[in-house]
C-alpha cells in the first residue's frame, strides 16, 4: 500500500489505477494534471470512464500539493465541473 490511499477517496482500485499511469507516490503526484490523468486512464481502460474518477484524480493531485492537507477538506465532490453535480445525480 502506498501513501496514495491518504488521500479520502483513493481505495485500493484509485491506487492501482493511479500506479498502472505511473505515479506510485504523492510526491510523484504533485505535478500531474489530473484532467490529462483522466485521459490517460480512460484510454489505457479503452473506455470512457465515469466523471467521479476525473473528480478524484484532482482531489488527489490537490492533496498531494498540500504540504500539510486536512483530510475532511479533500472529498472528491469537492472538485466537481458543478459544485452541485453530484446532489443532481442523487435526486435522479
Amino acid at each position: 500500500m502506498s501513501d496514495l490511499r491518504n488521500v479520502p477517496g483513493i481505495g485500493a482500485k484509485k491506487e492501482q489505477e493511479l500506479m498502472e499511469l505511473g505515479y506510485d507516490s504523492l510526491e510523484a503526484l504533485k505535478d500531474a494534471n489530473p484532467d490529462e490523468l483522466y485521459v490517460k486512464a480512460c484510454l489505457h481502460q479503452n473506455e470512457q470512464l465515469d466523471k467521479c474518477v476525473l473528480y478524484a484524480f484532482r482531489c488527489a493531485v490537490a492533496y498531494a500539493k498540500d504540504p500539510n492537507p486536512d483530510p475532511g477538506k479533500y472529498r472528491w465532490w469537492y472538485f466537481c465541473d458543478d459544485k452541485n453535480e453530484k446532489k443532481e445525480g442523487k435526486s435522479k
